[in-house]
């Protein structure tokens, strides 16, 4: 055989060999076990919303599998796998055959002694020539060739980067189609929307943030110099409360089997105590083994981890280390802080979602990655916008290098603190970000709405509304007429002015002219209104009562501003135009026959912009409350509604009602110990109380454990061991009662610790002067309450004991009179005593007025709205008539009174009283007491 024609059989052989070769390269790589899908996602941020969700990119952000564009392409030719693997087959043989084709064509040296082996070598070359030149296997070579020049290319490309957009680096579309859909599986998305995003859009922003971020004196630091404080303080609250825990408590934090000996005399007092011992230290007292000592230590930690739990966001009412180190940073908070509730969302929303997003030079755009289009994805325009709005706005970004105030230190922030601890409360929510607006059930475009409005503050001073607090008025804005039910200690109040300050400052924008506000309230909130009205805003108040009102109401109409009435003010009064009306305590107006809610009506009707107030819509009826509901929006009042049941009608009135409840909104607010004290009457009370039953007369049965001739009552005596145990604690009280009788008693038999008494003859400016002086007054002082007179307007947190003589005919009243002291500004947890006279008709009221608990609970309470189903009403009246009834009978009375038309006959019955009987369906032992806590009111 001729060397060149064997020269060109070699070369056709190599050429087939090698392509063997990168097809079985090929075919090892994709089964190595590596997939088509992204490797790791190393930078980057996500963000979702509802339905939905954002993935940011930055470039350089993932790694990909190294044979991804190997994959991609064999995926793209479906036919490629058994291309290559046949081509590896059919040139399985050719290197063995060229190796002995080497040797076909000797030189003379090998003509004249290779003998067999060039005769071998030229059959191979022979064979190798033969298979070479068949067509299906030069087909076959040719297309494994083509094949591998692709999947060479690939990975060509894949080394310069995997792209995700076309462009200029010539990427074919399968391969961009197949990044995409192996990125799509990696975030686990769906329909994925794929952006290019130029770094110019966000890297100013970076910039902002990470400046922020770094500053000592920005919101970020001092809210994590909060975070620590705050945790600092529970940390003591639970050494101190575990200080008080015996070492006997253990075995009920435990369901293991505990025994141990008394560990007193080895100075194991407290949980604590074994809590900050050693497991070592525990073993080596007598008694105690390992095991025991191991469950007591895990035991203690469950204690400690339970008790931490339960403390939350009070600041407290001790000046501690940690508490004197939250206050300093609360007053630089607030020194700093210049934003409204709006900006400060909208910045911490930005400082948030770009958090994990790299501050770089790099030119290169990043990938976006939507789960629905563009244009439908409201969170991808929010965030877009919010980075528009950042960088047209930079000033809420740039590090507060000067204090507008010093902030106070030490003790004179603790001083500060107590003269307004809502503020302070206020302020560490605002820092933590644990605002919670208090939505209820509406509607998403309602709350879109609420949301979207900003309070125009031209017209408030001095007022930092809570979360909540700005919610509630801009939903009053946005809905126009509505109730707010928040219950008491809330402040509807200063929502009420928040809303009335920006209608008026919008009317003076649109018209020119001063808005006309008018607050419609009993006699006895007058003086209040108008001292909120002057201290929050700087709207003109004029005050239309008495002699001068006429002038009030002149000064008004021509300049504007607020107008403060009573409800027969509104009645009589000429209003003439309203921009707004707001009615405080409007349940006063549910009853829409009188003339009184006639008036208001017309002016609801008339005015623009209408608030209802009440803690207590619902009292008797729920009918009552719907029509309420019907002064404002009465389309929502249809006939329909006499089927719903409570839960759609709740969602039906939405738009017209909303009410948040305490434990809903103010996570700080102290604990409320809410106990009934069941008095055993000595034998002159009984005597006495049996007596009065004997009469018929209501008032008399009700009073009777207070006005026991000659001796001390039992319930006096147990009063005033309440207020030597008030007295020890450094705590102040309140005791109300319906009757006026029981308070001029109790201020005879307290004396001097009485600071004095708050009744209907006493004018709203004394009742003021009175809790003023409380604030100021030693511990131990007492103020006594008529709970009618008393019970709405006041704000009382200098005292945190409150003593309810005798059971109230409407629970709201109870609720009301303890809400004018565990309200919003209460540092201290609030012991409420209700008194009730064990086995008298007391007793048989707690158990009738249940159900009316029960229905505000679960008409009224939730905050969407109420029900229109029409309760049973239990009337003074009718409740009256039976518990005598039935304490006539159990006393051995006729079981009609003298005058069965008047529950308050005052005739003695011929038939005497058996005091021996005794049929008391809740029998108590003396002074056995029931005790509930927690942040609602409870009703046995």
């Amino acid at each position: 055989m001729e060397k060149t024609q064997l020269e060109a059989i070699l070369a056709a052989a190599d050429r087939a060999i090698a392509v063997a070769q990168e097809a079985e390269e090929a075919v090892g790589c994709l089964g190595s076990g590596e997939t088509a899908t992204a490797g790791t996602i190393l930078s980057g941020a996500r963000l979702e919303e509802a339905e939905f969700r954002v993935d940011i990119l930055p470039h350089g952000a993932l790694t990909w599998p190294e044979s991804l564009y190997l994959h991609l392409e064999f995926s793209h030719h479906p036919h490629a796998a058994d291309t290559l693997v046949q081509v590896i087959h059919t040139c399985r043989e050719l290197p063995e055959l060229r190796e002995k084709a080497t040797h076909a064509a000797p030189g003379l040296l090998g003509r004249l002694f290779g003998g067999n082996r060039v005769k071998a070598g030229q059959e191979a070359a022979a064979q190798m020539q033969a298979m070479l030149a068949d067509p299906n296997r030069r087909g076959l070579l040719t297309d494994a060739g083509t094949l591998l020049d692709k999947f060479q290319r690939a990975e060509t490309l894949q080394r310069v980067g995997v792209r995700l957009f076309p462009g200029s680096h010539g990427t074919p579309d399968h391969l961009i189609a197949g990044a995409r859909h192996a990125l799509a599986q990696a975030l686990g998305t769906e329909n994925p929307v794929f952006l290019q995003w130029e770094q110019s859009q966000i890297q100013p922003v970076l910039r902002l943030a990470q400046a922020l971020r770094t500053d000592p004196h920005s919101e970020p630091k001092l809210r994590q110099g909060a975070q620590a404080a705050l945790n600092a303080l529970n940390g003591e609250r639970v050494e101190v409360l575990l200080r008080q825990l015996p070492v006997e408590a253990l075995r009920t934090a435990t369901r293991e089997r505990l025994r141990f000996p008394d560990l007193s005399t080895h100075g194991y007092n407290s949980v604590a105590d074994v809590l900050n011992a050693s497991q070592r230290e525990l073993i080596a007292l007598n008694g105690i083994g390992e095991v025991t000592a191991k469950r007591m230590k895990a035991a203690a930690q469950t204690l400690h981890r339970e008790a931490l739990a339960a403390h939350h966001t009070a600041i407290g009412d001790t000046p501690t280390t940690a508490a004197l180190r939250l206050l300093a940073i609360l007053a630089q908070f607030d020194a700093l802080n210049s934003l409204d509730e709006l900006e400060r969302d909208r910045r911490n929303r930005v400082l948030e979602d770009t958090e994990h997003l790299p501050l770089t030079d790099s030119p290169d755009p990043w990938t976006v990655v939507l789960n629905t289009p563009e244009a439908e994805n409201q969170l991808w325009q929010r965030y877009t916008d919010d980075l528009a709005w950042a960088r047209a706005h930079p000033a809420p970004f740039r590090p507060a290098k000067d204090l507008r105030s010093r902030p106070l230190q030490g003790m004179s922030a603790w001083e500060d603190y107590l003269t307004r601890p809502a503020h302070y409360q206020g302020l560490l929510v605002s820092l933590l970000q644990l605002e919670v607006e208090g939505g209820g059930d509406l509607a998403g475009d309602t709350l879109a709405r609420v949301r979207a409005l900003r309070l125009d503050r031209s017209h408030l001073k001095d007022l930092r509304l809570r979360g909540y607090q700005s919610f509630g008025a801009r939903f009053v804005i946005v809905q126009r007429k509505v109730l707010l039910g928040d219950e008491m200690g809330l402040g509807k109040t200063v929502q009420a002015l928040a809303a009335a300050a920006h209608i008026a400052a919008g009317v003076e924008k649109e018209r020119q002219k001063s808005a006309h506000l008018l607050v419609v309230c009993p006699a006895s909130l007058l003086g209040n209104w108008v001292r909120e009205s002057h201290r929050f805003t700087d709207l003109p108040v004029h005050r239309a009562h008495g002699s001068d009102k006429d002038t009030a109401l002149g000064q008004w109409r021509g300049s504007g501003g607020i107008l403060v009435c009573t409800f027969d003010g509104a009645r009589t009064l000429d209003i003439g135009r309203i921009d707004m009306i707001i009615v405080d305590e409007a349940h006063m107006i549910k009853n829409p026959e009188t003339q009184r809610s006639r008036a208001l009506q017309t002016l609801i009707t008339r005015a623009t912009y209408a608030l209802l107030m009440s803690g207590t819509p619902l009292e008797n009826r729920v009918s009552e409350f719907a029509a309420l509901i019907n002064y404002l929006q009465p389309e929502l009042i249809t006939p329909a509604m006499a089927t719903m049941s409570a839960t759609d009608f709740r969602k039906h009135i939405a738009p017209a009602y909303l009410r948040r409840n305490q434990v809903e909104v103010l996570d700080e607010l102290p604990e409320k110990m809410d106990q009934i004290d069941w008095v055993q009457l000595n034998d002159a009370d009984q005597r006495h109380y049996a007596t009065a039953v004997g009469e018929g007369s209501w008032m008399d049965i009700r009073r009777a454990a207070f006005s026991t001739p000659g001796v001390e009552p039992a319930k006096l005596t147990r009063i005033r061991e309440i207020l030597e145990e008030t007295t020890e604690a450094g705590r102040k009280a309140i005791i109300f009662t319906y009757f006026r009788e029981v308070l001029s008693r109790l201020a005879e038999e307290l004396g001097e610790q009485v600071l004095g008494t708050i009744s209907g003859s006493v004018p709203p400016t004394r009742r003021q002067d009175l809790i003023d002086a409380l604030a100021d007054a030693p511990a131990g002082s007492v103020l006594l309450i008529q709970i009618t007179a008393g019970g709405v307007g006041l704000n009382i947190q200098s005292a945190s004991v409150v003593i309810i003589a005798e059971p109230q005919v409407k629970p709201s009243i109870e609720a009301q009179a303890i809400a004018r002291v565990h309200r919003m500004g209460q540092i201290s947890t609030v012991q409420v005593h209700r008194l009730v006279a064990d086995d008298t008709a007391e007793e048989r009221m707690l158990d009738m007025l249940a159900d009316k608990r029960r229905l505000f609970d679960t008409y009224a309470r939730p905050s969407e709205s109420a029900a229109i189903h029409d309760a049973v009403d239990i009337s003074e009246a009718t409740l009256a008539a039976e518990i005598i009834a039935e304490e006539r009978q159990r006393l051995g009375y006729s079981t009609t009174p003298p005058n069965p038309g008047d529950a308050g006959a005052n005739q003695h019955d011929l038939h005497p009283p058996g005091h021996a009987a005794s049929s008391s369906r809740h029998r108590k032992t003396p002074g056995h007491q029931d005790t509930v806590t927690g942040g609602e009111d409870q009703q046995p």
